[in-house]
């Protein structure tokens, strides 16, 4: 009791590198994901500078681990990766963060729609994170 690991994904000390995966398709089951950081598209105020990603303090209480996911993962000959994700498991949390300039940004933090692509050193992927909160939303705290 009161260790504040409750929420966080286990990790592994050790296993096998990726290179010793055969070709072929594989079920993932049980995969947990918990971001260790946040970044979010910030508008430039000026109009001929593009938005850029910048950095956000977290502002929700450890709620934000995606658990119980899993897919499909392909692995080609040459090492390359496909993975789909099923559509099984919590992939959404209600997220809220903090941009440098004290505005804060609600969205959902999902996995939806994932389909990642790369290596069996690490792959990665395009996923759509919508807002949770509507315009007319009162935030209590703020």
């Amino acid at each position: 009791k009161g260790t504040g690991i409750a929420n966080t994904c286990p990790t592994l000390e050790t296993g096998e590198d990726g290179k010793s995966l055969k070709a072929g398709t594989y079920t993932v089951s049980g995969m947990c994901i918990e971001p260790t950081a946040f970044q979010v598209k910030e508008e430039s105020e000026f109009r001929d500078q593009p938005a850029a990603f910048v950095d956000t303090k977290l502002m929700t209480r450890l709620t934000y681990t995606l658990d119980g996911l899993g897919g499909k993962m392909t692995v080609g000959g040459d090492g390359s990766v496909d993975f789909k994700k099923d559509n099984d498991g919590i992939d959404f949390a209600p997220t809220t963060v903090q941009l440098p300039g004290g505005e804060r940004v609600p969205f959902l933090f999902t996995f939806k729609q994932f389909n990642g692509k790369g290596t069996v050193d690490g792959f990665s992927g395009d996923f759509t994170v919508p807002s949770y909160r509507g315009s007319s939303f009162l935030d209590p705290k703020g």
